[in-house]
């Protein structure tokens, strides 16, 4: 079984173009929600400090009825606009599209909220970038909330989204094997558990991950 597995926001999507700040600013309180990524990011890139943002965005969220739905077509809207302003970069949806034509399994798995990746799909599908059966061939895997006590079932940041990958195995009877090839923006955090595993890693290009490299097995792109 071939598999390759692609995070989206900074990998699919431009660097700077993040789905979930995007969409948390949209429907939360926006003086509140400022104030959570100011603190985020003068913290350190741990577990912890982004569970923690994690855990007061959806207490902003608490405000919002209905947030599954509103959360995925806002996500969805979003994904559209950034697709007309060539924020989501043609050589990264043809490297999905190559990989669902090659692989047997290709993941999205990514910290965000389940919903937005569902929306970024959706949206992909919408504007005929992606055809029905290859949206369909497309495995999210993604934070999980239960949105009736607004907590986290799954938070899938960093050594998190390899074990997400290997229980999704386990859940369809695969035969649990690291991962052929990675597409990610994040090394060094969100993506860590990804490319210490993969057979193969690609990393898209930012001032963050300039320092990243390995001896065998990888490759930087340049989206843009």
């Amino acid at each position: 079984m071939l598999s390759h597995i692609f995070d989206i926001d900074g990998t699919l999507t431009k660097t700077g173009y993040d789905l979930w700040f995007l969409t948390m600013k949209e429907l939360c309180d926006p003086i509140a929600f400022n104030r959570l990524v100011l603190n985020w990011n003068v913290n350190d890139r741990t577990y912890e400090n982004a569970h923690k943002l994690l855990v007061d965005g959806l207490n902003l969220l608490k405000a919002v009825s209905n947030p599954e739905e509103k959360i995925f077509k806002t996500a969805k809207r979003l994904t559209l606009s950034l697709i007309h302003q060539n924020i989501i970069p043609n050589k990264a949806i043809l490297a999905l599209r190559q990989s669902i034509q090659l692989c047997d399994l290709v993941v999205l798995n990514t910290a965000n909220f389940a919903e937005v990746a569902k929306g970024f799909t959706a949206a992909l599908l919408e504007s005929s970038l992606i055809t029905q059966v290859e949206h369909d061939k497309i495995v999210v895997l993604a934070t999980n909330i239960n949105w009736s006590s607004f907590s986290a079932q799954c938070f899938n940041v960093g050594d998190v989204k390899i074990h997400t990958y290997y229980r999704y195995l386990q859940s369809q009877n695969y035969v649990v094997k690291v991962p052929d090839k990675v597409f990610v923006d994040d090394p060094f955090f969100s993506d860590a558990s990804l490319v210490t595993e993969a057979l193969k890693v690609v990393v898209v290009d930012n001032p963050q991950n300039k320092d990243y490299s390995r001896n065998v097995g990888f490759e930087r792109v340049f989206w843009a």
